[in-house]
């Protein structure tokens, strides 16, 4: 009995505390699980912000990596089209340094060329030098000639004169005419005197010759050609006298007989009208080549025919 009083006694207590701890139990399980759940909804979260972060992170990347990809595709096309502008800069590059070396082929040839012509320039000039200096020595030595030649003549006009005054008091006789002038002799019963020395035989002066109604005139004699005498009617050997003259000029004759003169047409009308005479005209160029013309027969009309 006592152990059941005991045993009635004691179930409700032992009931009690077996509630009481059943609940302080539970509470505090339930305050566990309250935390843990707290914990677990914290930790959630900051794995959903985690997740986010790392889903907007992933995002940017990936359109980074889009940008990036369309950047690289951008530089990729550029470096390409750099590269076919390379290519055709390369080709160019090698057509130019073709036409350059092709051109400074031509340039060396044009050069050489001009060197060689330079040098046939120089030495044709060289040439043409000494020839004019050649030239220039002989002019000097035929103004020298000329000189001494026309000093002659002025003492060989001196020397003829007797000669003159015996040819205006008779005819001639017929003659030959020869670079403009007519072949003359002293008549029957007269001489000539010989030139004073220094004269050689080619024109020296005639004496005077006085065809009727003329006074008496003074010209050279060829006494070289063709056996000589033939009296100069004109002569012209160095441009000195100017020969643009008027009728009257002409009709009575111009220049000087130590020079270049023309006798005049009177003079010759009436010197091929008292006799045949023939005409010998001879040109000489500035080379010594020389050049003659014989007429057989030479007479001058009077002024009334022109002079023809």
């Amino acid at each position: 009995q006592l152990e059941s009083y005991v045993q009635s006694s004691v179930r409700p207590e032992t009931a009690q505390l077996r509630q009481a701890a059943a609940q302080n139990q539970t509470a505090a399980m339930l305050e566990i699980g309250s935390t843990l759940l707290n914990q677990s909804a914290e930790r959630s979260r900051k794995l959903t912000d985690v997740e986010a972060q790392v889903l907007n992170q992933t995002s940017r990347i990936e359109t980074q990596l889009q940008e990036n990809s369309l950047s690289t595709t951008k530089l990729e096309k550029q470096l390409l089209l750099q590269t076919n502008e390379i290519h055709k800069l390369q080709n160019r590059n090698n057509i130019l340094e073709v036409r350059v070396l092709e051109m400074e082929a031509k340039q060396q040839a044009e050069m050489a060329g001009a060197r060689s012509e330079k040098e046939r320039l120089q030495r044709l000039v060289s040439r043409q030098s000494g020839a004019i200096e050649e030239l220039e020595r002989s002019l000097l030595a035929a103004s020298a000639n000329a000189s001494l030649l026309q000093r002659q003549q002025l003492r060989l006009l001196e020397s003829v004169q007797s000669l003159a005054r015996l040819v205006s008091q008779g005819g001639g006789e017929p003659g030959r005419e020869g670079a403009g002038c007519s072949r003359c002799s002293p008549s029957s019963g007269t001489h000539a005197e010989p030139p004073s020395p220094g004269w050689g035989t080619r024109r020296p002066p005639t004496p005077r010759c006085s065809p009727s109604r003329l006074s008496p005139l003074q010209a050279y004699c060829e006494m070289e050609t063709d056996r000589g005498g033939w009296t100069v009617i004109q002569l012209r050997t160095n441009g000195s006298l100017s020969f643009q003259r008027s009728w009257r000029e002409y009709k009575q004759g111009f220049g000087d007989a130590a020079g270049e003169y023309w006798l005049g047409n009177e003079a010759v009308h009436l010197l091929t009208s008292q006799a045949p005479y023939a005409l010998r005209v001879e040109l000489r160029d500035w080379e010594g080549g020389q050049v003659y013309a014989h007429y057989g027969k030479f007479q001058l009309g009077s002024e009334r025919q022109l002079y023809r």
